[in-house]
């Protein structure tokens, strides 16, 4: 059983820094006093803009209790052009403020588009470890390649995160999350110890999001690369969705957990305070990020608006896999007011790719159980009106290079999206595999494998290895290398590339 995180690394990043672990005593009166290194979560950056970006960190001395640090406390950043500091390009002061975990997001404006920047944080006498980060090009601007990641599904409880050792050497110049950064419960016989037997009120979703952010591969990726994120149901708790009261709950109570786990993961992700949570607990994710006139990505919220599952059984719960008549044209996935600004923003940069960013696959999978063919009650088959509103408004707009990447299934799939088995895809589909959590074996490869034989396009499946998508993109062509980990359980195994996947802009599907 390993140790929820490696004191060495941190010591080792303490010491890096510049920050020596002294007491109270050695401070200047009025300055901010650590018995322990505060940055023992790293640095983040995201949502990057042509002028600027997002910069993150949090003060974290004890990264699992709570109350250690007291008050707003001044932290100071920079943004430099160098690696070493040597050419300062902005600078400031901001808050971290203990209604927010300690939490630091600084919005910083005024820089030059399509560029590397280092950023790194101050406080008394600690210096934060430094990240990269990088400005987008100005939207319409020329642009020839972009090189992106996609991750998912990263139980940390059940495996080590090599997958992300492997992206952060690959320095890519843009990390895509699509769902489940933290799960709310440890799986059975668990690598790792969670702080907490389960995420269920803010202490402890806080706890569980410093768990992840403990880990120095995730550190690392973080601080090479600005990221986007979206969230899956994880995050909260599984299978949720909007006007359910899960199981165990009453309606009060389950309104105080899910905006303790969206305060959670506003606190340790590197966004916008436009997505702060609102009094109401609500919180806007979905937004639009382009990238000169090459790549645009619409990112989904699927979770937070969607409608009730179908074929809710007698006990108030609805099966994983049901048969039941889900047609009906009022079930959203999305939320009318989410699909209103889909419509009126896809593809309107006039990019060459456009990415439809959302949190699980949208080829219909349908598993035979005692003989019979089931649906997922929790993917975009049991929404299958919203699904279809989603494709007729891909189909009418007739953009080549419209890409639909996804997470969810614990398993890589790639293959052309039509209507029908017997119709030409209107658009190509990635689904990336999982960081570290479990993606079911040789028996569901097998399963799998041969019913999407069945739908008569070239895909590609793999479930039983974990790793995650390496995407570089051109004006003609997107190559997704498949980076896969062998072995998360083993906390030194490496990544390799298991199958590159070619998407043609002109001609859905894989080559």
């Amino acid at each position: 059983m390993s140790q929820n995180f490696d004191r060495r690394w941190l010591l080792k990043s303490a010491l890096s820094s510049g920050f020596l672990l002294a007491g109270c005593q050695s401070l200047p009166s009025g300055r901010a006093c650590f018995d322990a290194y505060p940055f023992t979560l790293g640095v983040a950056s995201g949502d990057p803009l042509a002028d600027g970006f997002v910069l993150w960190t949090r003060l974290a001395p004890a990264p699992f209790e709570d109350d250690v640090l007291q008050g707003d406390i001044a932290v100071g950043w920079e943004v430099s052009e160098t690696e070493d500091f040597s050419r300062i390009a902005a600078s400031g002061r901001a808050l971290a403020r203990s209604a927010f975990a300690h939490s630091v997001h600084v919005e910083v404006g005024g820089l030059r588009p399509s560029r590397d920047y280092f950023y790194r944080f101050h406080t008394g006498d600690a210096v934060s470890p430094t990240g990269r980060t990088r400005t987008s090009p100005v939207i319409g601007s020329p642009l020839d390649q972009l090189r992106f990641a996609v991750a998912s599904c990263q139980s940390y409880s059940v495996g080590y995160y090599g997958a992300y050792r492997d992206m952060a050497e690959q320095a890519p110049d843009l990390i895509l999350h699509v769902g489940d950064y933290i799960y709310e419960t440890p799986w059975t016989m668990p690598v790792r110890r969670m702080p907490a037997p389960e995420a269920n009120n803010l202490k402890s979703y806080r706890a569980y999001h410093a768990a992840a952010k403990t880990d120095p591969h995730l550190q690392a990726a973080h601080a090479v690369a600005p990221w986007l994120v979206i969230w899956d149901d994880h995050e909260v708790v599984n299978d949720y969705r909007d006007g359910h009261t899960p199981e165990g709950h009453t309606a009060t109570s389950w309104a105080a957990r899910r905006c303790a786990a969206y305060q959670a993961y506003y606190e340790h992700m590197p966004i916008r305070r436009r997505s702060r949570p609102a009094h109401d607990g609500s919180m806007q994710l979905y937004q639009r990020a382009v990238f000169g006139d090459l790549a645009q990505f619409d990112l989904l919220d699927t979770r937070q608006y969607r409608s009730d599952h179908p074929c809710r059984g007698p006990d108030g719960e609805t099966p994983s896999w049901v048969t039941c008549d889900a047609s009906d044209p009022a079930r959203t996935m999305l939320g009318q007011t989410q699909e209103t600004w889909l419509g009126r923003g896809f593809g309107v940069s006039g990019a060459a790719w456009n990415f439809i960013t959302q949190t699980t696959q949208m080829t219909s999978y349908l598993r035979t159980i005692e003989g019979a063919p089931h649906y997922s009650s929790d993917r975009w088959t049991a929404y299958p009106a919203a699904r279809a509103r989603l494709f007729d408004l891909v189909k009418s707009r007739g953009l080549p290079g419209t890409v639909f990447l996804g997470g969810d299934i614990h398993a890589f799939y790639a293959s052309g999206l039509s209507d029908a088995a017997s119709s030409e895809p209107f658009a190509s589909e990635l689904v990336v595999g999982a960081i570290s959590s479990g993606g079911g074996g040789d028996a569901r490869h097998a399963a799998e494998s041969a019913f999407y034989q069945s739908l008569a396009q070239p895909f590609f499946f793999e479930n039983r290895r974990n790793g995650y998508l390496l995407c570089d993109l051109s004006r003609q062509c997107l190559d997704a290398n498949v980076r896969i980990v062998d072995n998360v359980l083993d906390p030194d195994a490496m990544a390799r590339s298991e199958q590159v996947l070619r998407l043609s802009r002109d001609r859905p599907g894989i080559t």
